[in-house]
């Protein structure tokens, strides 16, 4: 039988996969990371970091090098639907806007100094069960590779052809579910103070709005493309005809500019019920469930998982744990730490795409504002 020459092969490198790979490396496995693309890179993000971010990167104690992004401090939030009005809440926990370009390659460089491994750019084209774990066919630039390893974590985000190949439990109906994220330089807005993230909400969308590094906004919407089919730019413009709010942050030249912007989108996001093993592998980060977006923190909760993962594997390794139980291990655990968070969410992304829940939620706030701030609290870990 081959030795293994991993004790970990964790395909993707965003915040779950190299966040795993840093906490692992440190505890002495042998890990590698395979991601497919080079770095830097964008990707559908609203590219707000939450407490759970700022807990799992003082932990690593990777302060300092965050700081050096120069990542923009966050306070406050501020709801904005159509109607006349709009809601704010101190946040009462620290919070950063960043580009994922930039903390993705960041935790990458910090996990290859840690120890890991790392096939870049690199696609895994097969993984196959084995007597001493699995073994991984890889094709990068370096031509086609096999990688043994003991065990695998996959933490490559929303999907992956391997879901297929797994046969894992995602629907192949479309989800009709749309994300889109534009970034625009900071002069393009009027007046919105770098402090606050703003929501904004539409027919059938809604959008986030936050300032982050080098001068740089993110404007990230998801859209219920049931009712029919709108291309993101006219979707935007959309929006400025339906919520003043909207229409009073954005310049005129910002509008004049729109169609020079680029696009960074993912179609047909499944937010359902996935499976945190598949064939004794472990899911981490979006692999493992997707969480609303601006109901919870996706990049906390993929650091957050990976962190649950290195436990389990750390303690499997001291305590010589059969790997069945590691496994339900790690997906108790998962499941305790954000089943209720994703319930949550889910129920309040389905108010803000129905004009009815907009307007109950609404009201629910003119009554009881201290609604906003449990709301947000009851979304982060």
């Amino acid at each position: 039988m081959t030795e293994p020459q991993y004790d970990i092969a964790i395909i993707g490198g965003g915040p779950a996969g190299s966040t795993a790979a840093l906490y692992l490396s440190r505890k002495g496995f042998r890990t590698c990371i395979i991601e497919k693309r080079f770095f830097p890179r964008e990707t559908l993000c609203g590219e707000f970091l939450s407490r759970e971010v700022v807990r799992i990167l003082d932990d690593l104690q990777l302060m300092k090098e965050f700081h050096s992004l120069s990542p923009n401090p966050i306070t406050s939030f501020r709801f904005c639907p159509e109607s006349a009005r709009t809601f704010a809440s101190d946040l009462k926990f620290p919070a950063y806007g960043l580009k994922r370009g930039a903390l993705d390659s960041m935790l990458l460089n910090q996990a290859h100094l840690a120890g890991a491994e790392v096939y870049q750019p690199a696609s895994v084209e097969q993984v196959e069960k084995t007597d001493t774990g699995y073994t991984l066919q890889i094709t990068g630039i370096e031509g086609r590779q096999q990688i043994n390893s003991r065990s695998v974590a996959c933490a490559y985000g929303k999907s992956n052809p391997l879901d297929k190949t797994l046969h894992r439990n995602i629907p192949q109906r479309r989800s009709r579910l749309v994300g889109v994220k534009f970034h625009i330089h900071k002069k393009y807005l009027n007046s919105m103070p770098d402090h606050e993230i703003h929501l904004y909400t539409g027919h059938h969308m809604y959008c986030g709005v936050n300032v982050v590094n080098d001068e740089t906004v993110t404007l990230c919407f998801l859209e219920d493309r049931s009712a029919g089919e709108i291309q993101p730019r006219a979707r935007i413009e959309e929006l400025l005809k339906i919520n003043h709010h909207f229409a009073e942050l954005v310049s005129s030249d910002f509008i004049g500019l729109l169609s020079s912007f680029p696009i960074y989108g993912t179609p047909d996001i499944y937010f359902g019920t996935k499976q945190q093993i598949v064939n004794g592998m472990y899911m981490v980060g979006d692999a493992a469930q997707v969480i609303a977006p601006l109901a919870g923190d996706g990049i906390g909760m993929a650091m957050e998982s990976a962190q649950i993962l290195a436990s389990v594997l750390d303690e499997g390794q001291k305590h010589a744990l059969p790997d069945v139980l590691m496994q339900r291990m790690y997906s108790e655990r998962w499941k305790f730490n954000f089943r209720k968070r994703i319930s949550l969410a889910r129920k309040i992304q389905q108010l803000l795409f129905s004009a009815p829940g907009k307007k109950a939620g609404e009201f629910a706030l003119t009554v009881y504002p201290s609604l906003l701030t449990h709301m947000i609290e009851r979304t982060r870990g």
